[in-house]
């Protein structure tokens, strides 16, 4: 697949520009429903729980520790405004079953875990390795897998006793982003400080595989089919298209300046893609790798998003 470029031009008005807010985008108009909803400060992730009835924001805050705030989806309205966690959280995921949300403090060198039914945290913070900035969990809720950027390492961590599941396993350099497939049996690492992707085995807990991706891959996601992964290149402004079945990389996409987060629609057929400087959210057809729209203004520093399990809306974080 060669390089594609992505249309851009703002839907639904001009671009908002409320910060430390979260846009909502209608994918089947792909126009802004929601202009900005007011969150805490600095937000830099987002996750949604697998009913579809919450989004979760981590706030970094620059003074203090950091906080998640709670938007309840079918009114667009924050119902908790702050559950204190770490200093200077970065991503947040949410178990399979959505009975908890698991936040990455990088400031404290920690995970903090919340109940979603109390919106409380639920226990001492687990202490990571280094720098720790993004998170998935396993399919099954069993593990957390978290990125280490200063040790260039994956933490393990069994849900069920909050203990270490296996040892540190070694990646690349600088490890931002993380995604573990649809069947649990791989786990995907993009790593900024080498430009490649390292691919665990999640039975041996052994990198099986690195792959070579465009300049500063920072973020990861794999299609619900697992067939594909892709990867955000910040420096050469693509995304990457790595086939899973083989490890290898089959094309790339061309999108707006600085792409910063990509999630992939319930469907498969479509990828969103934020793009910092331009405050943009692309939309791509995965099956052409080309634009299923207009890139959408969103307004400034789009930092994260994701999609409702019913594929029907689009949370945008924006710092």
């Amino acid at each position: 697949m060669a390089a594609i470029a992505v249309e851009t031009g703002a839907r639904g008005g001009s671009a908002p520009q409320v910060r430390s807010a979260v846009s909502v985008i209608d994918t089947k108009t792909n126009r802004l429903a929601v202009r900005a909803i007011e969150v805490g400060p600095y937000p830099s992730a987002i996750a949604i729980t697998p009913d579809g009835s919450r989004a979760y924001v981590v706030n970094a805050s620059l003074q203090g520790n950091g906080s998640v705030s709670v938007i309840d989806t079918a009114t667009n309205r924050v119902i908790v405004k702050a559950i204190e966690i770490g200093r200077y959280p970065e991503q947040i995921a949410i178990t399979p079953d959505g009975s908890r949300a698991y936040a990455v403090n990088l400031g404290s060198n920690s995970i903090s875990e919340i109940d979603t039914t109390t919106n409380s945290v639920t226990a001492q913070a687990i202490r990571v390795g280094r720098q720790p900035i993004a998170i998935a969990i396993a399919p099954d809720g069993s593990r957390v897998y978290l990125t280490n950027g200063r040790d260039g390492t994956v933490s393990v961590i069994d849900t069920a006793t909050g203990a270490p599941a296996a040892k540190a396993i070694k990646v690349g350099r600088n490890p931002s982003a993380i995604a573990v497939a649809p069947d649990g049996g791989r786990v995907y690492v993009a790593n900024t400080g080498d430009d490649t992707v390292s691919v665990i085995d999640a039975t041996t807990s052994k990198v099986i595989r690195r792959i070579g991706t465009g300049d500063t891959p920072a973020a990861i996601a794999i299609s619900p089919s697992g067939n594909r992964a892709y990867v955000a290149n910040a420096r050469d402004d693509t995304l990457s298209v790595i086939r899973t079945a083989t490890n290898k990389v089959t094309g790339a996409i061309k999108v707006p300046h600085r792409p910063t987060a990509v999630a992939i629609s319930p469907n498969g057929a479509r990828a969103y893609v934020t793009s910092l400087e331009p405050g943009l959210v692309s939309v791509i057809n995965t099956a052409t790798g080309r634009p299923a729209a207009k890139a959408i203004g969103v307004g400034p520093l789009p930092l994260g998003l994701a999609i409702t399990p019913d594929g029907r809306r689009v949370y945008v974080v924006k710092n």
